[in-house]
């Protein structure tokens, strides 16, 4: 360090740090004021509705307010949707004012305890869940007991976060198919989400003695 301030003087070393700092800039909050005409000028309201409570109709986008991802998966959603949505380039709307969008959203998504509602499932009934389970056909990806199929679906037992889980299951961000209100009602999801919980977890590999 004292050679570097000797070879560049202090200014050229107050120079370097100023330079990594704008390389790796600390996150941002967000601007709700910007973000609420972010999302009116990008038109987002006209499928996800003023406040992002979610369109009516079949052209009606999902809620999306309170954001049921972190920011970096809204990024991602925003630049590559899946149809019917349209994808949303940089040139179109860049990460700091999709940021803002972002901090609307969470702005507008109600009270702390309505927020903790939202996140969480009615009561499920699990026996009724594993049968919708099976009727719906997600086995044939995720296997019987959400455990996760060989090069198909993902490992569902136990499911993640409800608000996240119902997400996916509506607006898919991968190859599976989306399950709208019409397919699945939101009791539905919750019977099934309280089937995965039911599944008893995966024993510690180091807890059979065959693999021991």
């Amino acid at each position: 360090m004292n050679s570097q301030i000797r070879m560049f003087g202090v200014v050229g070393v107050l120079a370097i740090f100023s330079v990594a700092a704008q390389a790796s800039p600390a996150p941002q909050a967000g601007n709700t004021s910007n973000g609420q005409k972010v999302f009116a000028a990008q038109k987002c309201d006209g499928c996800h509705g003023l406040k992002g409570e979610g369109g009516a109709g079949d052209a009606g986008g999902p809620q999306i307010a309170p954001p049921p991802v972190s920011l970096p998966m809204f990024l991602n959603t925003v630049r590559n949707p899946k149809d019917p949505m349209p994808a949303f380039s940089k040139e179109q709307v860049s990460d700091a004012e999709l940021t803002d969008v972002y901090a609307f959203l969470k702005s507008i998504g109600g009270s702390a305890s309505a927020q903790a509602s939202a996140a969480q499932p009615a009561a499920g009934n699990a026996v009724n869940g594993k049968r919708i389970y099976a009727m719906a056909g997600c086995y044939e990806c995720h296997d019987n007991e959400g455990q996760g199929g060989a090069g198909t679906g993902p490992r569902l037992a136990p499911p993640i976060g409800f608000a996240g889980f119902i997400h996916q299951l509506r607006s898919p961000s991968d190859e599976m198919p989306p399950y709208t209100s019409k397919v699945l009602s939101d009791a539905e999801v919750a019977d099934i989400y309280a089937y995965l919980q039911s599944v008893p977890k995966a024993p510690a590999l180091a807890s059979i003695p065959l693999l021991k």
